[in-house]
């Protein structure tokens, strides 16, 4: 992944689709359980940069330690 600071700061839900690897519905979710939140600017829906790659660090933390007490 990309160092935060050399992309866009805010995003679209079509960036977030495509960063995440995930399908519109799961996106949604996650929008929509506020584990990602939105910022409306111009009414229009963007998200933090930051704050989409500490919920990638955190969802892979938590697969590791999955993975380590599975072995």
């Amino acid at each position: 992944m990309q160092d935060v600071s050399q992309q866009p700061r805010l995003l679209t839900a079509a960036d977030l689709i495509t960063i995440l690897q995930l399908p519109e519905p799961k996106v949604r979710w996650l929008i929509d359980t506020r584990q990602i939140h939105r910022v409306l600017l111009c009414g229009e829906e963007r998200f933090d940069a930051r704050e989409i790659e500490a919920l990638i660090r955190t969802y892979r933390q938590i697969s590791e330690r999955k993975q380590t007490h599975v072995n």
